[in-house]
C-alpha cells in the first residue's frame, strides 16, 4: 500500500511539474552521444532499418517482444485512398465536418477528406524497410471484398498482407506485428469474417506465431530460428475461437490522446508511460501501446481554412513528431521504457528509429 502510494505521488507530482521537468533535458545529445561510444552497439548510423532486427541480433536474440518497444505505424494503410467513403454505418463527427466543409466551400469532397485522411506516405513494403515493425491496419467490407480504409477506401487488404509478406521472405530475421481491426460494413456477415480470417492464415502460414503462447515464452532469437515471425490480431474473438494462429483483439492494449493538441497529447502519454513503468508486473499475453499522434477534432476541420492553421494530417502530424525527441529523451534519461509498441503517423518525418536504438542500448 505504501509502494503504491508513492508511485501515485510521483506521477501526480511528474504530471503537474512535466514541463519544467521536460526543461532538464533540452538537448538528447547525452543519450545519443552514450549510443554511439557504447562499443558493443553498433553506430546508428551503420544500422539498416529494413534488417534492423538482424544487426541487433547480439543485443536482442536473449529478450522476448515483451522487452522490446517495436517501432510502428498508425493507420499504416491510408498512404494512398479513393475517392470511395467507408462504409462506416456507426457514422464520424469529423467526417461530418469535412463533408459540410466540402458544401461550404463548394469543392470536391475528395479535396477536402483525402488530405485528412491520408497518414502515411510510404506502402507497408516502404514502411517495413524503414524500421517499422508494427501495422495498423483498419478493414472495411465493400460489398465485393476487405480493404483498408480511413475515412475513405484504400487498397484491397490482400495487397497489403502480400506487401508483408514479400517483406518477411526477403527479409528472414524481421519480426513483425498487424493489428486488423475497425472491422466496418454496412451489413457484416459471418461469412465476411470468416474470408477475411482464412486470407490472413493462408497468407502468413507457416509464419505466424500461435496465442498459445505468449509474448514472453519465446525469444527473438527462437522466433527468428523457427521462423514464427508474425503476430496478427484480428478484432473479432468468435471468429478466430478455434484459430490460435491469431491472436485477440485485446492482445493490443491501446491509447491515444484523442486531441490535436501537442501539449495535451504530451501529458495524456507521459501518464501513460508513468503508468506502464509503474505496473509491478505487465500481462504477458498482450503488449501495450503508445500513439504519438495528433487527432483532428471537428474545430480542427473548420479552423483549417484559417492562415497558419493544419490543413492536412500531414501538417498535424509535423507538429506532433516534432515533439517526440524531448519526450522520449526525457523517459529514457530516466531508465524508464517507453512503451512495447511506438506507433506514429508519417514515420519518415520523424526520427523514431533512433529512439528506438536507444531504448534498446540504455
Amino acid at each position: 500500500m505504501i509502494a503504491d502510494l508513492s508511485i501515485l505521488t510521483l506521477s501526480l507530482l511528474l504530471l503537474i511539474n512535466y514541463p519544467q521537468y521536460t526543461y532538464l533535458y533540452p538537448v538528447q545529445e547525452n543519450i545519443l552521444i552514450d549510443l554511439r561510444q557504447n562499443q558493443s552497439f553498433p553506430s546508428p548510423i551503420s544500422i539498416n532499418t529494413s534488417i534492423w532486427m538482424q544487426q541487433l541480433l547480439p543485443n536482442i536474440s536473449h529478450l522476448h517482444l515483451f522487452n522490446l518497444t517495436l517501432p510502428g505505424t498508425h493507420d499504416s494503410a491510408s498512404f494512398t485512398l479513393t475517392s470511395a467513403l467507408s462504409p462506416d454505418p456507426t457514422g464520424n463527427p469529423v467526417l461530418d465536418a469535412l463533408v459540410k466543409l466540402a458544401e461550404k466551400l463548394g469543392i470536391p469532397l475528395q479535396e477536402v477528406i483525402t488530405p485528412w485522411a491520408l497518414a502515411q506516405s510510404r506502402n507497408l513494403y516502404e514502411q517495413a524497410e524503414d524500421g517499422m515493425r508494427y501495422f495498423d491496419i483498419r478493414a472495411a467490407y465493400n460489398g465485393t471484398e476487405w480493404c483498408s480504409y480511413h475515412f475513405e477506401l484504400g487498397l484491397p487488404i490482400n495487397t497489403h498482407l502480400n506487401a508483408l509478406n514479400s517483406f518477411l521472405l526477403l527479409h528472414p530475421n524481421e519480426i513483425i506485428a498487424i493489428e486488423v481491426s475497425h472491422l466496418a460494413s454496412a451489413n457484416l456477415t459471418q461469412k465476411n469474417l470468416n474470408e477475411l480470417r482464412d486470407m490472413i492464415i493462408n497468407i502468413f502460414n507457416p509464419m505466424l506465431y500461435s496465442r498459445i503462447n505468449n509474448f514472453n515464452t519465446t525469444t527473438i532469437g527462437d522466433m527468428i530460428s523457427t521462423n514464427q515471425r508474425v503476430i496478427v490480431t484480428l478484432s473479432d474473438d468468435a471468429t478466430i475461437e478455434n484459430y490460435t494462429q491469431l491472436w485477440y483483439g485485446s492482445s493490443m492494449i491501446n491509447s491515444y490522446a484523442n486531441t490535436d493538441s501537442l501539449d495535451q497529447m504530451i501529458s495524456y502519454n507521459w501518464q501513460q508511460v508513468l503508468q506502464f513503468n509503474s505496473l509491478p508486473s505487465l500481462p504477458t499475453d498482450a503488449l501495450y501501446k503508445l500513439s504519438w499522434t495528433l487527432t483532428p477534432q471537428v474545430s480542427t476541420i473548420f479552423d483549417s481554412i484559417l492562415p497558419d492553421k493544419p490543413k492536412s494530417l500531414r501538417n498535424l502530424a509535423d507538429i506532433g513528431n516534432s515533439g517526440l525527441n524531448s519526450f522520449a529523451s526525457a523517459v529514457l534519461q530516466k531508465k524508464w521504457r517507453l512503451c512495447q509498441l511506438l506507433l506514429i503517423d508519417f514515420q519518415e518525418r520523424s526520427e523514431i528509429m533512433q529512439w528506438i536504438f536507444a531504448s534498446i542500448n540504455q
